[in-house]
């Protein structure tokens, strides 16, 4: 564990010429994560800082470098990115976005045990944030409710990448095995393995925890705990929430299988089986809050199990407690070691789990198989005095004790002990397991869709009828689901990429597409389906729906020659807004204030469209110049010059050729084509 001298050397200290060291934000079994600032882009980040004694080595820091840079190539908007890796006069660090807020396990200690409904919001972005992961080759290996981050505006986010390793056949490590107790997988325990499959056992211990408040494997020893994860199998979820719907527990034993090969391949599937489990639930079941049972104290229970001989710190004690990410030396298959304390319904078994059955009595209404402790450092200081005789007598006679107890165990209860197979097809699961359990077999229940078979009734069994097993034998059971159906979403107010999105999700697809003009519904906007929502359908069934097309187009009504007013009432009339041109134009024809032009034309356009309108003018007017006194001739050729007709009158004769009079007074304005009349003397 780090101490505050761990500390010294590094608070205070700029690390790298970048990273200001401003305090401590938690410290864990391997690093200590500082809140540092980034001088060179000014922003703060979360500083992780190897412990000392792991950045001497040179080995372990080598796969830490090279695992932090793949786990830094990965993006997603669930996932805490590492900005930065590297080594500064010995202090090994990984920058990182620092998250404002609290984690998965203050909202454990503080809310849980959670509504269905609310657990799954927390968890299915981590599921989202290591499916990007698993789709990159990448394995996390150390999920945990510390590991789960959430944001002050409600993001969750996923830390600590940098333990992540690529998933590759020899991705695992013979001398260390990194992780956290409480969650490790027990493919990580026996072989120091990892991969997708792990990732998924840790999310299914995390919302088991998040469903009962407690964790599945409780204890502070770490080596008791990985123990249990590999011969005691998570609890069952209605063994401490019997309230719980049986799909949400049969999801959770999938997840937390022991063998890898019976969990969902990956956190995609994983994924997608939550999703599909919510959408099969009601409002109330996914609304109700667990009501948990009183919880006997746990028992002091004694398990052998293999230890004692391996590397350095093997058969002690660890100091940090489970819920710390370590380094455990691996244990090899031949040493044994004491664990005390396990918890009542956990019993040592090779894979799977049931609930124990109740112990039958001795003579002495001890249970049977009950071994009494070897005397430890906390017995009475006589009883430590006895002499090395006394020690080796008791201890031979608890072996022989214990080996006869087991042996007549073994040959009236246990392994030794056959049975016959029930005839469990066509049962309810109820009766399966009450037949399983009455010849002292274990059910496995898994779950599947059946066209034929009712809900809930056993549809096969892995064993025919008749067939001798030994006790304690899993027997597998399909149990039907029923037909498979899926409810129509509601897809009205969506658009068409919307909807088709909505219905992949619910495992049926978009069918036909019918458009419909709506005044007030945007364009491309789903307005009826077919079937209707809620309706329980097929998976793959085709769903048609009726589109929106927006307003129906209207008719533009020709306004050219009428008046403003006119031309205003009809194209408002019409639904089309009118816009009119400040500038006028001069026309011969079309009288001044009428419309002379319109845009758009006649035609049909969406309702609201703007018309804009050009007024006349009328037509352009010229002066009538003074050409009294002047000769004819020049007199026409002026006004004939202006546009004017010009019309000669000849006055006695007219033999000087004098405009004498002038039809039109000088300086009016009249039209072009005017006919002035010349009197010409």
């Amino acid at each position: 564990m780090s101490t505050s001298t761990d500390h010294d050397h590094v608070l205070g200290r700029v690390v790298d010429a970048r990273y200001r060291v401003e305090d401590v934000l938690a410290t864990g079994g391997m690093a200590t994560v500082y809140r540092a600032r980034d001088l060179r882009l000014d922003r703060p980040v979360a500083l992780k800082v190897m412990r000392p004694d792991l950045a001497a080595d040179e080995q372990f820091v080598g796969r830490f470098v090279v695992e932090a840079r793949t786990a830094a190539r990965l993006s997603h908007p669930h996932v805490v990115p590492v900005y930065d890796q590297g080594r500064d006069d010995g202090v090994v660090f990984l920058a990182m976005e620092l998250v404002e807020g609290r984690t998965l396990r203050d909202v454990i200690d503080e809310h849980a045990p959670l509504s269905l409904r609310a657990a799954l919001r927390l968890v299915e972005p981590v599921v989202q944030a290591l499916a990007a992961a698993h789709e990159e080759g990448l394995v996390h290996r150390d999920v945990k409710p510390e590991n789960v981050l959430l944001g002050r505006g409600g993001t969750v986010k996923v830390a600590d990448f940098g333990l992540a390793r690529l998933d590759v056949a020899d991705a695992r490590t013979t001398e260390v095995l990194w992780g956290t107790a409480a969650y490790l997988a027990p493919e990580q325990v026996e072989h120091g393995r990892a991969d997708a499959r792990t990732d998924v056992y840790a999310v299914g211990l995390l919302l088991l925890e998040l469903l009962t408040g407690r964790k599945a494997f409780p204890g502070q020893d770490p080596l008791r705990v990985a123990y249990e994860h590999v011969h005691v199998g998570a609890p069952r979820l209605r063994d401490l929430v019997p309230s719980a719907p049986a799909s949400v527990e049969d999801l959770l034993l999938r997840a937390s299988a022991t063998e890898p090969a019976d969990r969902p391949p990956d956190a995609g599937w994983l994924l997608t089986e939550l999703r599909s489990l919510r959408r099969s639930l009601s409002d109330e079941e996914l609304d109700a809050v667990p009501a948990l049972p009183p919880s006997p104290p746990d028992a002091t229970v004694p398990v052998a199990v293999r230890a004692a001989s391996g590397p350095p710190g093997t058969g002690r004690t660890p100091t940090d407690p489970a819920d710390a990410t370590q380094v455990m030396g691996l244990q090899p298959a031949d040493a044994t070691r004491q664990i005390t304390g396990a918890p009542e319904g956990h019993y040592a078994r090779t894979r799977g789990n049931r609930a124990p059955r109740p112990a039958r009595r001795g003579a002495r209404g001890t249970d049977r198989g009950a071994t009494a402790y070897p005397p430890t450092a906390g017995t009475d200081r006589r009883r430590r005095r006895g002499g090395a005789a006394a020690w080796v007598l008791a201890l031979l006679l608890l072996v022989l004790g214990a080996g006869g107890a087991y042996g007549f165990w073994y040959l009236t209860e246990g392994p030794a002990v056959h049975s016959a197979m029930p005839t469990v097809v066509g049962l309810t699961e109820d009766e399966a397991r009450a037949a399983l359990d009455a010849r002292q077999l274990d059910p496995v229940v898994e779950r599947d869709f059946s066209e034929e078979v009712p809900a809930g009734t056993v549809v096969s069994a892995d064993a025919a009828p008749g067939s001798e097993l030994r006790h304690g034998t899993d027997v597998r059971l399909v149990v039907s689901q029923g037909p498979e159906r899926y409810a129509v979403p509601r897809l009205v107010g969506l658009t068409v990429d919307e909807a088709t999105q909505a219905l992949e999700e619910a495992s049926l697809q978009l069918g036909g597409r019918t458009g419909r003009f709506d005044e007030t519904v945007p364009a491309g906007t789903v307005l009826a389906s077919d079937p209707d929502v809620g309706t329980q359908q097929p998976p793959g069934t085709a769903v048609a729906v009726v589109v929106s097309d927006g307003p129906a187009p209207v008719d533009v009504p020709d306004v050219t020659g009428r008046t403003e007013q006119e031309a205003r009432d009809a194209l408002t009339g019409a639904g089309l807004l009118v816009e009119v041109s400040p500038d006028r134009v001069f026309d011969d024809e079309v009288p001044e204030g009428a419309v002379v032009s319109q845009s758009p034309g006649p035609a049909q356009v969406e309702r609201g469209t703007t018309v804009r309108l050009v007024l006349s003018q009328g037509p352009e007017l010229v002066e009538v110049p003074d050409v009294v006194g002047r000769q004819f001739s020049t007199a026409e050729e002026e006004l004939t010059g202006l546009g004017l007709t010009v019309v000669r009158e000849d006055v006695r004769g007219g033999f000087f050729g004098t405009v004498r009079e002038q039809s039109v007074e000088p300086g009016t304005e009249v039209a072009p084509g005017t006919e002035v009349v010349l009197a010409v003397v």
